[in-house]
């Protein structure tokens, strides 16, 4: 199977609240709101994210059970530490502060209004010693 797309979805009780968080700090778009429905997306990316009113008829009953998220969505992003800075400032609560990975990644985490965790991330070189032993050439 080769999907043509990629989509996720946040099952929440506050489907504008949620969608507005994407489109004010990750700059994504609304393609689509039917009030209980709403996609987002930049620009013409092949992927799309999905804000979905809980107990909705289409929302399987277990999905709308659940009310602690464990999904965690990961955005790349040019400079972590700007973001998180722009984050901080607009009163969203960083759950971890930015560090940088050996295996060539700066990230953070966040939480949006329906407590999904995002991974905000830069890339970044890996270290020498780390790529040597894990990554070996051949």
């Amino acid at each position: 199977m080769q999907p043509a797309a990629f989509g996720a979805t946040v099952v929440t009780d506050r489907t504008a609240e949620v969608a507005a968080f994407y489109q004010q700090h990750f700059d994504l778009e609304v393609m689509l709101d039917l009030g209980w429905f709403v996609t987002l997306r930049r620009g013409e990316a092949d992927w799309e994210l999905a804000i979905c009113e809980r107990g909705h008829a289409t929302v399987p009953a277990a999905v709308s059970a659940a009310v602690e998220s464990t999904n965690v969505f990961g955005f790349i992003v040019e400079d972590v530490d700007k973001v998180a800075a722009a984050l901080g400032e607009a009163g969203v609560t960083l759950e971890t502060s930015p560090v940088t990975e050996v295996f060539g990644q700066r990230h953070f985490f966040v939480r949006d209004p329906a407590g999904t965790w995002i991974d905000v991330i830069q890339l970044v070189e890996p270290d020498p010693e780390w790529l040597a032993a894990n990554l070996p050439t051949a």
